[in-house]
């Protein structure tokens, strides 16, 4: 059996200084390409396109998306104007995951979303994003290393975050935001202690899952973290 070829999605930043000064560069985290290769698939990066006819064929390539975490979404996708505290976004790398997401769960595509992933999934099938969490009482941007676990979550009875933890996981944190009401179609199954949301499900889909925190830097000191990514590949193999 082929093993399954995993889309990861893509960041994107302006070289400083030196003669590339101003260059567009993509790029994802190695950690992300790691966990996958280690849950058995195989990473295919994603780079940010607009066409619609090049996303479809992105697409049609992989047997699964994985959506990787970066910055702040637009609100205005979400019907809101921007907050003061509202990072950098990137619109292009917006439109292009968004389809990538409605095509995915239209053909059936196993998808996971990691923290700005996690929202991402949510904003794409309707939902909307707290902008800035200036009312939670957790600190939900660490300042440890990132596979420190910071915080404990509490996973919702019978979801399938739960079939792989149990009641609760210690996790680590790196956002400002996060879910705030989710889409329909979505079902919230995890929440830090203070009420932040902290992982959707999908209620229909094969596999769609989002995380706020991110699983694949915790791996080495955590290994139970990779059976979300070994769910996830799993579900993804062709027959």
């Amino acid at each position: 059996m082929a093993k399954p070829l995993i889309g990861i999605t893509t960041n994107q930043f302006l070289t400083e200084g030196g003669i590339m000064a101003g260059t567009k560069r993509q790029f994802v985290s190695d950690a992300y390409i790691q966990a996958v290769f280690s849950a058995g698939g195989v990473p295919v990066l994603l780079p940010i396109i607009v066409e619609q006819a090049v996303i479809v064929e992105q697409l049609a390539v992989v047997d699964g998306l994985l959506l990787s975490g970066g910055g702040d979404i637009q609100p205005q996708l979400f019907g809101e104007e921007p907050v003061r505290e509202l990072g950098k976004v990137l619109p292009e790398r917006d439109m292009h995951e968004l389809e990538l997401v409605r095509l995915a769960l239209a053909s059936g595509k196993p998808v996971l979303g990691i923290c700005r992933g996690c929202q991402l999934l949510n904003v794409a099938l309707g939902g909307s994003v707290t902008q800035h969490l200036a009312e939670a009482t957790l600190q939900h941007d660490q300042q440890s290393p990132g596979d420190y676990a910071g915080h404990n979550v509490v996973l919702e009875k019978g979801s399938r975050l739960a079939g792989l933890w149990g009641n609760t996981v210690m996790t680590n944190s790196f956002h400002h935001q996060a879910i705030n009401k989710a889409a329909p179609g979505l079902r919230i199954t995890a929440r830090a202690k203070d009420g932040v949301v902290e992982a959707v499900e999908h209620e229909t889909a094969a596999f769609g899952v989002g995380v706020q925190w991110h699983p694949e830097l915790m791996i080495t000191k955590y290994p139970a973290m990779l059976k979300l990514f070994t769910a996830f590949v799993n579900t993804a193999y062709r027959k």
